[in-house]
C-alpha cells in the first residue's frame, strides 16, 4: 500500500499553515498511515520520524531539509508491526532514536549533521517506547525499553550501565 506522510508547520497566533513537507510512502505495515511519532523541535530545527523509518531534520523557519536518512535501509531492519512510533529525543548535540537491527536498538546521531555518534543494544525487535533521560545519584542515564529489557545507557557513549529483563 502507498500513502503519504507529511510534516506541517502552523502559525501559533492564527493557525495558518506556514509550510509543509510531503512525500509518498510505500507501507509494509498493518495499515497505510503515518507518521506515528511526535516531531521534536530544538534550536531552529524539527526532527521527524516516519512510520517506515524515514528520519529527517528540517529548518523550522521554512521547512528546508537539512539532512535525512532511511533507518530501515541503513540499519538493515524493518519497521515494527505498528510502525516507528518512538519519537526522537534531543540531548545536547545528540538526536537519540530507537532504530532496530543488530546492535542498534538505540542510535545517537549528531543532531546537526545526521552522522552516527554511537549505537547500542540487541533485541529481536526495537519496540515502541521513546528514549528518555533520568538522573540517578548524580548520573544521567538514557533509558531504552525494548521488548526484552529495560536498559540504562550512558547518553554520550551508548555504554550500558544496567539492564533488567522483561519477564512474560
Amino acid at each position: 500500500l502507498t500513502g503519504e506522510e507529511r510534516l506541517r508547520c502552523f502559525d501559533v497566533n492564527n493557525g495558518k499553515e506556514l509550510w509543509s513537507v510531503e512525500y509518498d510512502q510505500p507501507y509494509k505495515l498493518s495499515y497505510a498511515a503515518g507518521p506515528r511519532c511526535t516531531p521534536t523541535v530544538d534550536e531552529g530545527h524539527v526532527y521527524f520520524l516516519g512510520a517506515e523509518g524515514r528520519l529527517g531534520c528540517y529548518q523550522t523557519s521554512d521547512g528546508k531539509k537539512v539532512w535525512s536518512k532511511s533507518l530501515n535501509e541503513e540499519y538493515n531492519t524493518k519497521s515494527p508491526f505498528w510502525g516507528h512510533s518512538a519519537h526522537p529525543l534531543v540531548h545536547g548535540d545528540l538526536l537519540i532514536c530507537v532504530v532496530g537491527g543488530k546492535g542498534s536498538v538505540a542510535v545517537a546521531f549528531n543532531k546537526n549533521t545526521g552522522k552516527e555518534v554511537w549505537r547500542s543494544l540487541d533485541a529481536p525487535e526495537q519496540g515502541y517506547c521513546p528514549p528518555s533521560i533520568i538522573k540517578h545519584a548524580g548520573v544521567e542515564q538514557l533509558l531504552i525499553w525494548s521488548p526484552i529489557s529495560l536498559s540504562a545507557l550512558n547518553p554520550q557513549t551508548g555504554d550500558q550501565y544496567w539492564s533488567l529483563p522483561i519477564q512474560p
